[in-house]
């Protein structure tokens, strides 16, 4: 019954997914008044201020096809009691879309990527209806690189709660991959569709040349 109600809304790939890409994990300390300035855009506030993830993606496989996303990985402060979620996020499909909302009730927006890449420089163009934002990236020469798997890292930070038309959904994703180091990354106009995070202190971040990712089934409840 589930699936069929599904199919009705154009699902038609259930999970789990495994998926395939290669991406740009940037890391960034919001002070309270950062998030604060952001609040439209959902980032948990915090009076002390924290680190979010954001995330720059390729998917060359996955079950609806290749796609780029665009996200926030918000992880609220232990304390707080909150699992990470994932409050804005851009993908370039209307597949990707449909089936994030419905499967994992992930809030995707539609968005047209562009791309350019010359030696160790990389730009993304990222326009959503009437906007325009630009994110450039820079590789580490020669860089050393990183093995990283899901299971090194605890369970609790994993885990992924999102809220979504009156339902609760939880997931916890898997991957794998290798990790080298970005030497530079710069935003332009980002203001009205993302957080303007050149106005956020950068940590160390990373470039993945490759990874798998699993995403499992979501455990969906109706919201108290």
């Amino acid at each position: 019954m589930k699936h069929a109600l599904l199919q009705e809304q154009n699902i038609h790939q259930f999970p789990p997914w495994r998926l395939q890409g290669e991406g740009f994990i940037l890391n960034y300390w919001l002070t309270p008044s950062f998030i604060e300035q952001a609040k439209q855009f959902r980032i948990a506030p915090s009076p002390l201020g924290r680190m979010v993830q954001v995330m720059l993606v390729r998917y060359q496989t996955s079950p609806i096809g290749p796609y780029d996303e665009l996200l926030i990985l918000d992880h609220p402060l232990i304390s707080k009691r909150r699992l990470s979620s994932i409050p804005k996020i851009y993908v370039s499909t209307h597949e990707s879309v449909i089936h994030g909302q419905h499967l994992w009730g992930i809030p995707k927006q539609y968005a047209q990527f562009k791309w350019q890449e010359k030696d160790q420089e990389i730009l993304c163009q990222i326009q959503h209806q009437n906007q325009q934002m630009t994110i450039r990236l820079k590789k580490t020469k020669s860089a050393r690189q990183f093995y990283i798997n899901s299971h090194h890292i605890p369970a609790s930070m994993l885990k992924i709660q999102q809220a979504w038309k009156g339902q609760r959904f939880q997931f916890s994703p898997q991957f794998r991959g290798h990790l080298s180091t970005l030497s530079q990354v710069e935003w332009q106009d980002a203001e009205d569709i993302f957080p303007d995070f050149s106005k956020a202190k950068l940590l160390q971040s990373f470039y993945v040349p490759q990874f798998n990712l699993i995403f499992p089934e979501a455990q969906i409840s109706n919201k108290p």
